[in-house]
């Protein structure tokens, strides 16, 4: 039988077994750095579709304002325009809040010079059931986006529609 401190301390190892990695929660600069080197590479290499998640998994370890700009560049070479422009706006937002005035600078000009090249999807729905559910491509579509141009990437999306009581409506459209 085992004693009450070796219950205590598989206990405890099977916590922290099931727990994510510590470097997930706390940001790995390392991991961050290396998959932000591999993206580089990637994109030198005219290999984007590799290479945007390299930079976008760098993002989520370590936010910055390089890796920003570098996921936008690589969108923007993918012809991802709406992602682009809102990776560069956001860099614009986090250089401002980490006084990179230089980088602000840059990122609002990448994001202006995109804006005429953006494709706008806009849904309406002149008279919405109670209980009407959009999405677009399986994401929440919220009814206040209704009737409003919105920036979308290029390509080919799928919008549903549902209510209680109604039949779900699905139609591709390509942008």
């Amino acid at each position: 039988a085992l004693g009450r401190h070796a219950r205590a301390s598989l206990v405890a190892l099977a916590l922290l077994a099931a727990s994510p990695p510590a470097f997930a929660q706390s940001g790995d600069k390392a991991a961050a750095e290396s998959l932000f080197q591999i993206g580089k590479a990637l994109m030198s290499e005219g290999k984007h579709a590799q290479a945007c998640p390299k930079f976008a998994e760098s993002q989520r370890l370590d936010p910055s304002v390089g890796t920003l700009l570098n996921l936008a560049r690589c969108y923007e070479a993918q012809g991802k325009t709406a992602s682009a422009w809102a990776e560069f706006k956001a860099a614009a937002v986090l250089a401002r809040t980490t006084g990179q005035a230089d980088r602000e600078t840059a990122a609002k000009q990448f994001a202006k010079e995109l804006e005429p090249k953006l494709s706008k999807l806009q849904i309406d729905a002149p008279s919405p059931v109670a209980g009407l559910a959009l999405t677009r491509d399986g994401a929440p579509f919220g009814m206040g986006s209704l009737g409003i141009p919105i920036a979308i990437d290029p390509g080919e999306h799928v919008i549903e529609a549902s209510a209680p009581g109604f039949t779900t409506w699905t139609s591709k459209v390509v942008v």
